[in-house]
């Protein structure tokens, strides 16, 4: 759980002041009808923790730097779009904006780090060409076990003084078969406080070849759909990859920012976070989707 220190002047009118608090941090998305929802304040939001209403010190929504870890999957089933998802990446880095960062990680059996974080987007498509595309694409592929490990390289390079607001993204682009079930994966995305975001590429001629050899019911437990919603991300199954990229980072640009001072908790404890409209935006929007992370673990050691 990435807790941060409390020095924040509260949203509400008359503006006060704390220390020594830890804060959970919520990263929030509102769409209706796959529209996204903009112009909602702090108190158009009801949170709980372990079922109580908590307060919030701190609501944002502007738009923030972005760390993201582009996750590629190379898996032989990916092998026959790897050109496109490369120009789909291309594309994608063009959208981002100066104070951005983006490391590259591409999996099959194993993740591999391609390039660290990094402003110069020219040098990360570089790597990607010449070191995602020569990759061997062996048969099989651990998505859960690569998320896990991408939300681990935001934890090996903790947060610095003054770079709070920087809103942390896996962005991973997949057909999502993936094996195996990476028990720790939506703790490390929690901890790491980063979103899972995915597009899931098109492309039934693999999907059927893939599945001869491995059955259904093994590649159904390690895709990754499941590890987006709990972290507060989406996955999507654009018709055109780069544009399903695109999307994705123009949608985790406009998020809400909610932060609330953590319980009485345990050590080793992990909660659960609920994030709900209420009054008159839950009327107005009703039926709208509401996108956070669904709880996180708390640290040992950690002092609330």
């Amino acid at each position: 759980m990435n807790c941060l220190p409390l020095l924040l002047v509260l949203f509400q009118d008359d503006p006060t002041f704390r220390t020594g608090v830890s804060l959970v941090h919520v990263d929030v998305e509102v769409r209706q009808d796959q529209k996204l929802i903009e112009g909602l304040t702090g108190k158009d939001f009801l949170v709980t923790d372990n079922g109580r209403t908590m307060r919030l010190l701190h609501f944002g929504h502007q738009e923030e730097p972005l760390d993201i870890v582009l996750l590629l999957d190379t898996s032989a089933s990916m092998e026959p779009v790897m050109e496109r998802v490369a120009d789909a990446a291309r594309n994608a880095l063009a959208q981002l904006q100066e104070g951005d960062r983006v490391a590259v990680m591409a999996f099959d059996r194993d993740p591999d780090l391609i390039a660290d974080f990094s402003s110069d987007f020219a040098a990360v498509e570089r790597s990607i060409r010449e070191r995602v595309l020569t990759r061997n694409f062996p048969m099989s592929t651990y998505i859960q076990k690569a998320v896990g490990a991408a939300a681990r390289h935001f934890l090996s390079r903790p947060r610095k003084p003054g770079t709070s607001n920087r809103r942390r993204a896996v962005l991973i682009v997949t057909d999502n078969l993936g094996m195996g079930h990476e028990s720790r994966a939506i703790e490390d995305l929690w901890e790491a406080d980063a979103v899972l975001s995915g597009v899931i590429v098109k492309d039934t001629r693999s999907a059927v070849q893939y599945s001869i050899f491995f059955p259904p019911s093994l590649l159904g437990v390690g895709g990754m759909s499941g590890l987006s919603e709990k972290s507060g991300g989406d996955t999507i199954r654009p018709d055109d990859a780069g544009e399903g990229l695109r999307q994705m980072i123009q949608r985790l640009r406009r998020r809400y920012s909610l932060y609330y001072a953590m319980p009485d908790v345990k050590a080793g404890e992990q909660r659960r976070i609920k994030v709900e409209l209420t009054g008159g935006a839950a009327r107005i929007y009703r039926g709208a989707k509401v996108r956070a992370r669904t709880g996180y673990s708390v640290e040992e050691g950690l002092q609330p």
